[in-house]
């Protein structure tokens, strides 16, 4: 008796110790600090569509998104402050409150992504190869954002993928 014991308490062991190994815990979230700045690089799953390159600045109130690419809209300046948008190309100027400007937007959609995955608000976070993956919905898109030691290295989102560069705290 004691010897089928012995065989029937070895293999559980093995396999509970297998099991307790393989479950994972939930990644924290990203510890992004502001102020921050970084550079973009857009580019839309769509293979006849532009790639845009920008600069973004965020601020504990306030950010800056300069657009550097393509030429066609190289120097706007898209500006959210005091909860006002200013988007600025040339001598043109536009304010907006910030429920004028659509969620769909790109600029909008990178900061409010980066903004809720730091923030852990309605974010599922999971772990893998040494990367926190953030996974949420802004308004009816959901994105995916990868961190890498609390930096963020790409975001996609309703059909575009933003790669982060040259990232400074």
């Amino acid at each position: 008796m004691k010897k089928f014991l012995k065989y029937l308490i070895f293999p559980l062991i093995l396999i509970l110790f297998f099991i307790a190994v393989s479950c994972k815990k939930n990644a924290e979230p990203a510890a992004l600090k502001i102020p921050y700045s970084c550079e973009l690089t857009i580019k839309s799953d769509d293979e006849n569509s532009d790639t845009y390159k920008a600069s973004l600045s965020r601020k504990e109130n306030s950010w800056l998104i300069t657009y550097t690419e393509p030429e066609s809209i190289s120097g706007m300046t898209i500006t959210f402050s005091d909860d006002k948008y200013k988007i600025k190309l040339d001598e043109l100027e536009f304010e907006a409150k910030r429920d004028e400007l659509p969620d769909s937007a790109i600029s909008t959609m990178i900061i409010s992504a980066l903004d809720k995955s730091t923030l852990s608000t309605n974010v599922k976070y999971k772990t893998n190869k040494g990367n926190t993956i953030a996974n949420g919905t802004i308004g009816d898109k959901d994105y995916e954002l990868i961190f890498k030691d609390d930096i963020p290295q790409s975001l996609k989102i309703s059909g575009y993928t933003v790669t982060f560069s040259k990232f400074k705290s």
